[in-house]
């Protein structure tokens, strides 16, 4: 790729001209010192003004300082990343400091400038090869009739409306715009969006998982394949120019590079997954080699005219995504190619972008400014207009419009592609930055103000175990956060006494962080039979096993969600919601104590994935902390155990702790199990809500009621007077001899119980009692389950005839 500008000569330049590409050009020579040390300003006058290295390490700070503050003061508006980025390489560019005659020779001086560009080409390249990688081109072969008429109609459309107006402004345009090529080319970037830009947008707004984003992502593959075609065609346009002989070996040298890549590539990386042992990442060698195949494909389509970014998105595409490969590639490169060569991709942008020359050309950049804006605009009613057509309510259309109209990185690439071919100059060049800029700006907040994927789960149909009908199916859904967590949520099934008369319907999610590919994956494996990896397949059977041993009260499906951490809770929300679970299960994010009551270790990001179910959940949840390990479980496995169970249950009041006692109360029916109930009250009621204790009152009157006379259930009240009170009696509980300790999250808890215990906050999501219940200062032996009963929308709690639900229900 070349890059013409002006150079100015100064007292220690030599600038020469020499014609090159048929140009008069200048040549500027510069003499460089061999020195050991760059920067020894004490012993010699400029002496870093010979060393572009040392430039570049300052260029690089100089970036990274100036994007993290623009991060930090665009967070409240919910941008991209690439927002922060692109604005920062205009900073540093001549259209701000840049400007500086001083700045520009000091920080970005002609000799580092050179490096600067050819940086940030490799950042390009290793962006669409790690983004390559990601995509699962497999989507399309399950894309539906939404998918494809989205697909076809948000390109063909526009397309018939922005090339006739661009054939009939040509007269406006420059000389090398004005081309039937350019125009098409033109036409094409601004209409057709690539699956690089959406994926990373949508992964900054924590939308892959939702509905409208999965839809986005699987819509934007088939338009960019024939994004692909396009481009192939332009390219080959423009190769004909001159000679038209020159676009078939063109189009030769593209079917020759391209039936390499398709064809010799997947078999080496099948060869390289076969030498690879299973559950192993791969070697470094093969990372090695893989890596250096970017700069040959990198290499062979510039030679050939193809644009640079083409090549490495094609090789990420012939590489299989997931493990092993693709999850080792992107674990060893995504953070080299976004915080190393990233910066240097906007600082080519930046260095070449300059507001100043557009403003004062208007009348040159109309014509394209026009061409973008009835692109943009046709792009997104033609997409609009199609989701109303397949009855997509209009909020959501809007969304997935929007969405499919953002842009980034690849058409900042292609933007630089066109100075290349001289299609556009500095200003055309600095409108479309802008323009790309502040369109992106703009969609990113509208998406976030008109799509929320969470406001589906907040609802007001009352969904809790205190609730759920007498002798009617209880639905529940179980996570699974890996194989350690199955065996504590099968022991706490099998004592929450599923029955004939009352069975359970279980919904188990498997849940995965998303690694080596960008698609978020959903499989209901009732319906297909592939499995994600060995652990899904030994759960899946472990879960069919237990479901064959009580096939007369248990019922059980296995999913499995392939997601980005920030994003799980959707998928298990979403599941719950589609399923009307009553209960969500999710296992604690520290994993259970060994023998020695050491902890083990943290499961992580799973603390967030908690307390977003919490926050979402369209049910009760509850959590289990697992205290002892496998083999020392106080649960039993089996069906056929009949080992004594001895659980308490610490009841403080609120929505909380009268979930929490009727699951208690439930699992008193199997006859196993043994209960002690403790409600802790204050002296005379002091700091009692009124409405919360005469609806707790009717929840434990109605559980003495009916377990009065049950030998194996005993109920006792304490008398406190703040937290410290509330500890020692709780502390005097803990001899060793309960099994399972259940307690209420803590809404409505009357504020004196925990009066002088809110230094206990290691594990919010736990409550206050629960987190100390959990601790390691507390047992070792016995497990702890949290119950948080459904948060209705607006926060507001429906409790109405609580009292003589509850009695209906037991009694009956």
């Amino acid at each position: 790729m070349v890059y013409q500008e002006s150079i100015k000569a100064s007292h220690n330049n030599n600038v020469s001209q020499s014609i090159y590409d048929g140009e008069l050009i200048n040549v500027l020579c510069r003499t460089t010192q061999m020195m050991s040390k760059p920067y020894e300003v004490f012993r010699r006058n400029n002496a870093a003004i010979d060393y572009s290295f040392s430039y570049i390490l300052l260029e690089a700070s100089l970036f990274l300082v100036i994007t993290r503050i623009l991060q930090f003061l665009l967070k409240p508006f919910r941008q991209p990343k690439v927002i922060s980025d692109a604005i920062a390489g205009i900073i540093v560019g001549p259209s701000v400091l840049g400007r500086s005659k001083l700045f520009a020779s000091h920080v970005f001086p002609q000799n580092a400038r050179f490096m600067v560009r050819n940086l940030g080409l490799m950042g390009f390249m290793y962006f669409l090869f790690i983004t390559g990688v990601k995509m699962d081109l497999g989507v399309i072969k399950k894309a539906g009739k939404k998918q494809w008429s989205v697909a076809l109609v948000g390109v063909i459309l526009p397309h018939m409306i922005l090339l006739p107006l661009g054939f009939a402004t040509r007269k406006h345009m420059d000389k090398e715009l004005a081309k039937i090529s350019s125009i098409g080319g033109v036409s094409s970037a601004v209409i057709i969006t690539t699956f690089p830009v959406i994926y990373n947008v949508l992964r900054d707004l924590n939308l892959l998982s939702s509905e409208i984003g999965r839809l986005a992502l699987s819509t934007v593959i088939i338009s960019d394949c024939i994004g692909l075609i396009i481009i192939a065609a332009f390219e080959a346009a423009k190769q004909g120019e001159a000679r038209s002989l020159n676009a078939l070996y063109y189009l030769v040298s593209l079917f020759a590079l391209s039936g390499i890549v398709v064809g010799g590539v997947p078999q080496l990386m099948t060869w390289i997954k076969r030498r690879t042992p299973e559950g192993r990442s791969l070697g470094q060698n093969y990372v090695t080699i893989i890596l250096l195949g970017v700069f040959v494909i990198g290499f062979m389509t510039d030679f050939i005219g193809v644009a640079i970014g083409n090549g490495p998105l094609w090789l990420g595409l012939a590489i299989p995504d997931g493990p092993p490969i693709g999850s080792t590639l992107v674990d060893k490169m995504e953070v080299i190619m976004m915080e190393v060569l990233s910066p240097f991709s906007y600082t080519t942008i930046g260095l070449l972008t300059d507001v100043h020359a557009m403003s004062s050309c208007w009348s040159c950049v109309g014509p394209l400014f026009m061409l973008a804006l009835v692109g943009y605009s046709s792009k997104l009613i033609s997409v609009v207009v199609t989701t109303w057509y397949l009855n997509m309510p209009f909020r959501e259309g809007l969304t997935l419009g929007l969405m499919l109209s953002l842009r980034g990185q690849v058409e900042f690439l292609l933007y630089l592609h066109w100075m290349d071919w001289k299609m556009v100059k500095t200003p055309n060049f600095t409108m479309m930055v802008l323009l790309t800029i502040v369109s992106t700006g703009v969609i990113s907040s509208l998406i976030s103000f008109l799509y929320d994927p969470t406001r589906p789960y907040m609802t007001n149909k009352i969904r809790t175990i205190q609730h759920n009908y007498p002798n009617s199916k209880l639905r529940i859904v179980a996570s699974i956060y890996d194989e350690e967590s199955v065996a504590s949520l099968l022991s706490l099934l099998n004592v929450s006494n599923p029955s004939v008369s009352s069975p359970f319907a279980i919904y188990a999610i498997y849940v995965i962080e998303l690694i080596g590919r960008a698609s978020p994956v959903f499989i209901d494996h009732s319906q297909q039979a592939e499995y994600w990896d060995s652990s899904s397949e030994a759960i899946h059977h472990a879960l069919n096993l237990y479901e064959e041993n009580q096939s007369d009260s248990i019922e059980v499906q296995f999913f499995t969600s392939v997601a980005p951490q920030k994003t799980m809770y959707q998928d298990i929300c979403e599941l719950a919601l589609v399923k009307k679970a009553s209960l969500i299960i999710l296992p604690f994010h520290k994993k259970h104590l060994n023998s020695l009551g050491v902890a083990g270790e943290v499961r992580r990001g799973m603390q967030s994935v908690n307390s977003n179910c919490l926050l979402n959940a369209p049910c009760s949840v509850g959590i289990l902390v697992s205290k002892t390990a496998l083999e020392r479980s106080v649960f039993a496995a089996s069906t056929s155990c009949s080992f004594p169970q001895r659980f308490v249950m610490l009841f403080l009041g609120g929505a909380d702790a009268r979930e929490a006692l009727v699951y208690a109360d439930r699992m008193v029916g199997d006859r196993r199990v043994s209960l002690t109930v403790i409600r802790f009250l204050t002296h005379n009621l002091q700091g009692d809500n009124e409405k919360e204790r005469k609806l707790d009152d009717g929840v434990v009157t109605a559980f003495w009621v009916k377990n009065e006379t049950n030998e194996r259930v005993v109920y006792k009240e304490v008398v406190v007077s703040n937290g410290g009170d509330t500890l020692s009696a709780i502390q005097a509980l803990d001899d060793g001899s309960y099994d399972l300790w259940i307690v209420g999250r803590g809404s409505g808890i009357n504020p004196l119980l925990l009066h002088g215990l809110s230094n206990w906050n290691e594990s919010p999501e736990l409550g206050v009692i629960g987190d100390i219940l959990a601790s390691m200062d507390f047992s070792t032996t016995s497990s702890v389950l949290v119950v948080q009963q459904q948060v209705l929308r607006d926060d507001q709690r429906k409790s109405t005839n609580a009292h003589s639900s509850f009695c209906v229900q037991k009694i009956l």
